[in-house]
């Protein structure tokens, strides 16, 4: 067997952690933090199991073309070379682009901050570019949009890296690092270690918010009013960073009130040619011109009155115009502490608290994402909190968070690729001509529109790197119908997910430990910064899948662009894009653990001066911009402003109290999105769709930890399982998303994206209402209710705690087994379970009580049920010294138990569980006792059922074999099953081939695998 490590680094999230790959054999086995690398820190729990998503039995492995209508629920998939595959799809969006234009082809392109699609995004990108489309569904706007651009609204780029490590304060704000982005929470870790103190903005009471200096509890969409009311904390105590405000922000510049334009320099001074704009200077008595490409010394800007209202002399009439800082301040003077604790939930001491920990002179390290970006006022929520960052001063200094000029690459993505009149067809450009459109990047329901409405024009095709649009987005009705009006479709990824089902060409994704892959700088720190590293392919490809890299690349050659593709050699384009670092791929092959170059990491860069002055801000007054003319232009409020979200301005408008709760959402961390959940390992810890809700709201509703409830909204409902967390909120629910894909080797079904045994979250959303911006939709902020699920008897809900049972029928087994029936005491209905699952069984004896946990060995579905079985071998022996020893419960079960005693159980629990539909063969080793979760198993499965079922059985002899009868029986009904029984030491009435198969150990009969 040979063994390889291999150094790498995961794509599975933004974290990028370095990891070490342990292969044999090609096979990938394992994978382990690389603590050499910078963000090689720690792993969670989804990259080690990495081996599970390469080697699943579930993947595609082929291309596949459907043979059946979209409308029938089985596409009727049937194999075709990938010769075939990519043929069709070049000739089918040749021919589309020739008669409708580019834009009649949309591309949908998952998330690389949560998927391993970083590996190909620039690529893609650059297909869809050269291609011609401007209608890339990214989901930008529910995802990265605010943070990297809305951003810019206020400092001219998006929120750059926290320098936790060294910072006064760490806020991490609507963003769950522990559970998305490890590298960061190790950040945060030794921030905590060096003494820096913690702010935490969330709903839910996770484990950062717990160990939080100052948790603000905030109410879901209300966290512009939040942020306002902390910018007016440190106004009005005067402990923001005055000097950072008044030289490198435009607080001190003049805003008309007659246009809402800020004042221009030669609209005051027409005879001169004075540039910049216009502010007023105190001791100079009066207004005077600034020019932003001068930076002005400490003295000179304390010079600037900074808060209030002047009268200006302007073509002869006095203009009256207020500092972009006062109206700031005034945006923030309603939000006192009690109305914002009214708002957002948050009390004023916690306010109080946390303003003091974000005062100027403190460095504060900060990081905001989806929590505050899938709201309907997204954007102004972004404007706030950016405000009040400036109003600390922190930006681009050690222990704030840290602009880093990085390893210069040759970009491959340019905007350039694509002439701007195909830029200027983006669909949704013309209602928000600021925001993603303009990028390219297009709302999920404006395709949805335009491929079924065609306004504004026809969207014929749909080309899908991984994206799970029914599940990922909402209002999923339409994207169904959507998705089967389509003319041609194409799907790319690792696994069969609901949208793929309605696609003409499917093709199969390999995972990133069976290609290349590079990245050119890292995120956290300067070391991962200046980091570049090649990843080589650690195991060959599975079947014959191909990267999303080859795949575009291949199809580039195909619609004749293979020039703009280095004629179609990957490797070639990577060089390409070294160019300007010195390196090649053939250097940083020799190099497994990556080169490190120099960077920029110069605190305030902003200061720094150039031909043409003082650096400042990529803004348009070159400052961060307090006031944006730029939003003011558009119609949308120039300073921060709160605006309620939508469905509660709907609600109160429709005066509809059908649904009084808040729904909210947040990332399970044992899954990235919608994927994952097929992974057993990973499954086993989060089996069920989770809707957390507060003791208060469990009980108001009738509910209890674990029971199945129906969560409902104006959009339709889907279930859930309870999960009572106190420290919630009472009106607040909070239900985790992506939930569809099925575990077979745990059991569990695939669920569907609709209907009366959904679990899909989206479906419960819709993006009609938008932000006027961005379009973020309000999937965090969205009007709900909830109730038992009718669906689950409720006299079959799961118990907490201890529940009396009474013993019905003891059943002797074998030599020493005994079968124990057990029926709830008062009669009661009582919950199925899965097969393999156990219940914890208490007993009282003269030495007091006694516990223990059992497998229950009888069907895991029974209607009307009653009871539960367990079978109990009785431990006893002697030790090698010939000491007795016998098992205190086992011995009290066998030897002092009778029909109509009293024990107690907890509920049926564990995450040991056997399928009952397994796709792939099942391999059962079972010895002794250890057979009951296996008879469990047996007694689910209905007669004639074909699974393939390879049972080994040892035992020591045909009188300690257990259930012998019983699974000659299940042989007999179920045609797939094998069984082999091995005994150890046969008695002389035991018959080989007859009672037993052999006296070898198991494993020399097991099958190859």
């Amino acid at each position: 067997m040979t063994t390889t490590e291999i150094r790498g680094y995961c794509t599975l999230c933004r974290s990028r952690c370095g990891t070490i790959q342990v292969v044999e054999n090609d096979q990938l086995v394992a994978m382990r933090p690389d603590m050499d690398h910078p963000t090689g820190g720690a792993m969670c729990m989804k990259g080690k199991a990495a081996p599970e998503i390469v080697h699943s039995p579930h993947r595609l492995t082929r291309p596949l073309r459907r043979t059946r209508p979209k409308s029938d629920p089985d596409p009727g998939w049937e194999p075709i070379s990938w010769d075939e595959a990519l043929e069709a799809i070049a000739q089918k969006l040749g021919t589309i682009r020739r008669e409708a234009g580019a834009e009649a082809v949309a591309f949908s392109v998952t998330t690389p901050s949560g998927t391993p699609l970083s590996d190909s995004i620039d690529w893609i990108e650059r297909f869809i570019r050269v291609f011609g489309s401007p209608n890339q569904i990214y989901a930008s706007e529910i995802c990265n949009w605010h943070k990297d651009h809305a951003h810019a609204f206020t400092f001219g780029c998006g929120i750059p890296p926290a320098d936790y490590a060294q910072a006064d304060t760490m806020m991490v704000w609507g963003h769950n690092p522990t559970n998305t982005w490890l590298a960061q929470a190790n950040a945060i870790g030794q921030g905590r270690a060096r003494g820096a103190k913690l702010v935490v903005v969330d709903p839910r009471p996770t484990p950062l918010a717990k160990a939080a200096d100052a948790w603000l509890q905030v109410r879901p969409g209300t966290d512009t009013a939040l942020a306002l009311g902390l910018a007016r904390c440190l106004i009005e105590a005067g402990s923001y960073d005055a000097d950072f405000i008044r030289a490198w922000s435009n607080g001190p510049f003049l805003v008309r009130r007659d246009t809402g334009d800020l004042l221009r320099a030669c609209d005051v001074w027409p005879d001169r040619s004075q540039a910049g704009f216009v502010v007023w200077h105190a001791e100079a008595g009066g207004a005077q011109p600034y020019d932003p490409a001068v930076a002005l010394n400490a003295d000179a800007a304390r010079g600037l009155w900074l808060d209030g209202t002047v009268t200006v002399t302007v073509a002869g009439a006095g203009l009256v115009c207020d500092t972009a800082f006062a109206l700031l301040r005034r945006a923030a003077q309603p939000y006192t502490p009690d109305e914002v604790a009214r708002i957002t939930g948050v009390q004023p001491p916690a306010l109080m608290a946390a303003a003091q920990l974000l005062q100027g002179g403190r460095r504060v390290a900060y990081h905001a994402w989806t929590g505050v970006g899938q709201h309907t006022n997204a954007t102004q929520t972004d404007r706030a909190i950016a405000t009040l960052y400036a109003l600390n001063g922190s930006f681009d200094r050690v222990g704030g968070n840290r602009i880093r000029t990085g390893v210069a690459a040759q970009p491959v993505n340019a905007r350039s690729l694509m002439p701007e009149s195909q830029w200027a067809k983006a669909l949704g450009l013309d209602e928000r001509p600021k925001g993603p459109p303009a990028m390219g990047y297009v709302r999920a329901l404006d395709v949805y529109r335009a491929v079924l409405d065609h306004q504004p024009y026809p969207v014929r095709a749909l080309v899908s790197f991984g994206t799970n649009l029914p599940v990922a987005h909402g209002d999923t009705a339409l994207a169904l119908q959507a998705l089967q009006a389509l003319e041609f479709h194409v799907q790319l990824d690792l696994f069969e997910t609901p949208a793929a089902r309605y696609a003409d060409i499917l093709l199969p994704v390999n995972s990133p430990w069976e290609h290349e892959g590079l990245r050119v700088g890292f995120e956290i720190s300067d070391a991962a910064a200046s980091l570049v590293q090649f990843r080589p392919r650690m195991v060959s490809p599975r079947g014959q899948s191909r990267s999303d890299n080859e795949i575009v690349f291949e199809l580039a050659s195909r619609l004749g662009i293979a020039d703009d593709f280095f004629g179609g050699q990957l490797h070639a384009g990577w060089d390409h894009m070294l160019a300007p670092t010195g390196l090649s791929v053939a250097q940083l092959r020799t190099q497994p653990g990556g080169v490190r170059l120099p960077i920029d990491a110069r605190e305030r860069k902003y200061a720094l001066t150039s031909a043409d002055g003082v650096a400042g801000f990529n803004t348009p007054t070159r400052r961060v911009e307090l006031y944006s003319e730029t939003l003011h232009r558009q119609g949308q409020p120039a300073v921060a402003t709160f605006v309620e979200p939508a469905e509660g301005r709907r609600q109160a408008g429709e005066g509809d109290s059908l649904f009084p709760l808040l729904l909210t959402s947040a990332k399970n961390g044992y899954f990235c999105h919608s994927q994952h959940r097929g992974l057993p390992s990973l499954r086993r810890r989060a089996p069920e769709p989770v809707a957390e809700i507060s003791p208060a709201l469990a009980q108001a509703r009738a509910l209890a930890d674990g029971d199945w409830i129906r969560l409902s909204t104006r959009m339709g409902s889907a279930r859930f399982v309870a999960k009572v967390t106190p420290g919630l909120a009472d009106d607040v629910v909070v239900a985790e998303f992506g939930w569809w894909q099925a575990c077979p080797e745990l059991g569990r079904d695939g669920l569907p994206v609709l209907g009366t045994v959904s679990s899909n979250y989206n479906s419960l959303i819709s993006a009609e209402d938008a932000d006027p911006v961005s379009g973020s939709v309000g999937m965090r902020s969205f009007q709900c209710e909830i109730a038992h699920d009718t669906a689950n008897d409720a006299r079959q809900r799961k118990w907490t705690g201890w529940r009396p049972f009474r013993v019905e029928r003891l059943q002797p087994e074998a030599d020493g087994v005994l079968s124990i029936h057990l029926v709830d005491a008062e009669g009661r209905m009582l919950p199925d379970f899965l097969p393999g699952q156990h219940v914890q069984i208490r007993v009282k004896t003269g030495d007091g009580e006694i516990e223990r946990a059992y497998s229950l060995s009888d069907a895991a579905v029974v209607p009307q049920r009653r009871g539960y079985r367990i079978s109990v071998r009785h431990q006893r022996g002697a030790t090698a010294a010939g000491v007795a020893f016998e098992g205190r419960m086992s011995g009290h079960l066998h030897t002092h138990l009778h029909v109509g005693d009293r024990v107690e159980l907890k509920a049926p629990s564990g995450a040991f569980v056997l399928p009952r539909h397994s796709p792939q063969p099942l391999l059962l080793l079972a010895g002794g006792i250890g057979i009951t979760p296996f008879i469990s198993l047996l007694e689910s499965l209905p007669d004639g059922d074909p699974a393939e079922i390879w049972l080994y059985y040892g035992n020591q002899h045909g009188g300690t074999h257990a259930f012998k009868a019983r699974i000659d029986a299940h042989r007999r009904r179920l045609p797939g099953l094998r069984v082999f029984n091995h005994y150890a030491q046969p008695r002389a009435q035991d018959g080989l081939g007859i009672d037993f198969d052999s006296t070898e150990r198991i494993t020399a009969w097991c099958p190859a695998t």
